[in-house]
């Protein structure tokens, strides 16, 4: 019997090729203000890269009295840039006490609640003294939505598409609006570069998916995300990117 052919795109997400992962950052900015430049995530404002690790803690914003104690899985790079998967528990008694995480991290780039609850306030990982926020699950998503990544340490990660969508919205408007793509090489202590750039047009198409033809190389402890910049008006931002990630003893 003739085996069929392999679709590696499925292949991957299945397992098949543990040497291979795949990864699907998608984002929301949902108020990007007229005439600024906003990182696409939860935060609604530019985003800010740690140099150390530390985003050590998590909390939410109100009391949540059907998630105390609940479980939130956190997504990261620990302070060797390896990647960490932790689950942490909101404080038992008030979610507004600030918990510290068991593994201090220099990035984070996904949060999942692990409870059959809603949220009705944002659940946040920020610094030990809570004065700035990393990763953010909005109201009602039980999830980030942050068009932002790192590739871990030992890893080389292959972006084979990106997406953006201006969402309608009561005076979101924008005249026009440029979205771009940018890479930040840690590793070998680079600033950020711009990889790529595409706009959206209220007139015209309000929405492009972009693929690449080799796929673009992004290697380890390199920083990908997405912005966007507004002209008229404020914006409503959907995007996001698909990417292959390598372990990178593979020939």
């Amino acid at each position: 019997m003739t085996r069929a052919v392999r679709d590696f795109f499925l292949s991957v997400p299945a397992g098949r090729y543990p040497e291979y992962s795949s990864v699907n950052k998608f984002g929301r900015n949902s108020d990007i203000a007229s005439g600024t430049t906003e990182d696409i995530w939860d935060g609604s404002a530019l985003y800010s890269f740690p140099t150390t690790a530390v985003i050590t803690s998590m909390s939410q914003t109100a009391n949540q009295a059907a998630l105390v104690g609940g479980t939130i899985e956190i997504q990261g790079l620990d302070a060797d840039w390896n990647a960490v998967t932790q689950e942490k528990d909101l404080d038992g008694t008030n979610t507004t006490t600030v918990v510290t995480l068991d593994t201090p991290l220099i990035r984070v780039f996904r949060m999942k609640v692990l409870e059959n609850v809603i949220t009705d306030s944002p659940v946040r990982v920020h610094n030990a003294g809570e004065t700035q926020d990393y990763a953010i699950i909005s109201i009602g998503n039980n999830q980030t939505l942050m068009a932002i990544y790192t590739v871990p340490n030992g890893k080389t990660a292959f972006v084979t598409q990106w997406y953006a969508n201006l969402n309608p919205a009561t005076n979101k408007d924008p005249t026009t609006m440029n979205m771009r793509l940018w890479g930040r090489d840690n590793d070998a202590g680079y600033e950020r570069q711009l990889k790529h750039t595409l706009g959206l047009n209220p007139s015209g198409a309000s929405h492009f998916l972009h693929s690449f033809a080799p796929y673009y190389k992004f290697t380890q402890k390199t920083d990908i995300y997405l912005d966007g910049t507004t002209v008229g008006k404020a914006a409503d931002i959907s995007a996001g990117f698909d990417l292959i990630l390598q372990d990178n003893n593979v020939i």
